[in-house]
């Protein structure tokens, strides 16, 4: 008597999908959902980073390994252009502005001869411990002796050395 599933098979076969292409994909597929997982939910580069790094090179391997260099030239290719594209897109999106730092720095000055020690100013930026500070109309780059000075917090320069300006929070007026 003849046991199976009446196809022909030996009853310890399992009905399984074990076409590469589905493996490739699949891969892919999960490195990206996983990358985006890290990228828009989960801060840092952590589990679903690695895991999604993982995925996208396990796929390319697979690629190789059972479908071929054209295959597997292919899967690079996609991956490299697609990760390209999504960075493109992502630093010119309301996210990617939200992540990238947008206050430029080009328009402070190194040292200005208008800066001079006890003179009072507003923090521009978080000063941790390097920041821009606005005296008057000149916006300078200034340093704190090491600690934090929050965005908006009154300072004072307690030395001017060449390009260094240093600075610490005061509760007097600004000049």
């Amino acid at each position: 008597m003849a046991v199976g599933n009446g196809r022909g098979t030996r009853p310890d076969e399992r009905d399984t999908v074990s076409n590469p292409v589905v493996t490739v994909v699949v891969l892919l597929v999960a490195g990206y959902l996983l990358m985006a997982l890290e990228i828009f939910v989960i801060p840092g580069f952590g589990v679903a980073g690695i895991g999604g790094l993982a995925c996208l090179v396990s796929g390319c391997y697979f690629a190789y390994h059972y479908l071929g260099a054209d295959y597997a030239a292919l899967a690079v290719v996609l991956v490299l252009a697609s990760t390209t594209a999504a960075l493109i897109w992502m630093s010119k999106s309301p996210f990617g502005e939200d992540v990238v730092h947008s206050s430029s720095l080009g328009s402070a000055r190194a040292a200005d001869p208008m800066v001079t020690q006890g003179q009072v100013g507003v923090a521009e930026s978080d000063l941790r411990p390097s920041g821009i500070a606005q005296f008057g109309e000149t916006r300078q780059s200034v340093v704190t002796e090491g600690e934090f000075i929050d965005a908006n917090s009154k300072v004072v320069v307690t030395q001017v050395r060449g390009s260094r300006v240093v600075v610490e929070i005061t509760t007097s007026e600004p000049a």
